[in-house]
């Protein structure tokens, strides 16, 4: 089993005191009720959450000195210092796959085939929308659902995600038959949707929540993985790679809303064709 380097929320809260406000990054999609939360402001003020003991509170206010969250459940630091209480995934739709991946993510377990036997493959590509309607097309891909990896905070919720601070990136998780669909061919894809030679950042996405890469779950995808970097990196012509090849770490599937985003409708309410073999353009925003 791999180790994991996980946080405890005073030890993650030190961590953060140290970082300069610019390393708390937001995009141009951070949701409206987190970007009040960003803003620096006096320390004096910050409410005691319920069963939180005044030390606690104190360090809310020292270590960040900002206010507004006090009164939003999902904000920031009430996702990091448990007064929203852990993430249940209830709110995800039974008998998917991200329903399924969440039983492994409150496991902390990072599985390499899932429980109908397909191979599990995780991909970072910027914004997880448009990334997982391109491999929902795949043929051979099984289920997908996007959420976050790489990062150290266990059960991060988008906003906190979103500030780049947690060191999770947004990813698409998916299971497909190797019978169908190789898994280079599944990592041909994802160059397709980035530009490896940009550093943290796909399209207009910017920050280390949007940083691109491959994270294996075996030796086998690992192979395959460095075959398919090895032609990019032929292709760059002596430009940078960026692109991060790593170990799968565990996998916290994200909200119900953010799954299959795009084919549901996305923010405009047109849905977008999730059939196998489609080609038309992925409207990354809906």
């Amino acid at each position: 089993a791999m180790a994991r380097r996980i946080y405890t929320p005073r030890a993650f809260m030190l961590a953060l005191a140290a970082m300069p406000l610019a390393s708390l990054r937001v995009s141009a999609f951070t949701p409206p009720k987190v970007l009040p939360s960003l803003a620096p402001k006096g320390v004096s003020g910050v409410a005691q959450a319920p069963g939180q003991s005044p030390s606690a509170a104190r360090g809310r206010a020292l270590a960040f000195g900002f206010s507004g969250l006090q009164g939003t459940r999902m904000g920031i630091l009430d996702n990091l210092f448990g007064a929203a209480g852990p993430r249940s995934y209830s709110d995800l739709t039974s008998g998917t796959w991200q329903a399924e991946a969440a039983e492994y993510a409150q496991a902390g377990e990072v599985k390499a085939i899932s429980k109908d036997g397909y191979s599990i493959a995780t991909f970072g590509g910027g914004c997880f929308w448009g990334l997982e309607l391109a491999y929902q097309r795949v043929p051979g891909v099984v289920g997908t659902s996007v959420g976050y990896t790489q990062g150290a905070v266990e059960h991060p919720s988008y906003e906190a995600v979103c500030t780049g601070a947690t060191g999770h990136t947004e990813v698409v998780q998916l299971t497909y038959k190797p019978t169908e669909v190789s898994f280079q061919d599944l990592c041909r894809l994802l160059f397709t949707r980035i530009n490896p030679s940009l550093k943290d950042q796909v399209g207009n996405d910017r920050g280390t929540q949007y940083r691109h890469g491959i994270y294996v779950h075996s030796a086998e995808q690992k192979a395959a993985a460095q075959e398919v970097v090895a032609e990019v990196k032929a292709k760059l012509d002596g430009a940078p790679f960026y692109t991060e090849l790593e170990e799968a770490k565990v996998y916290y599937p994200a909200e119900e809303y953010h799954q299959q985003y795009l084919s549901k409708g996305g923010r405009m309410g047109a849905k977008q064709s999730a059939e196998k073999g489609c080609t038309d353009t992925i409207r990354c925003y809906g």
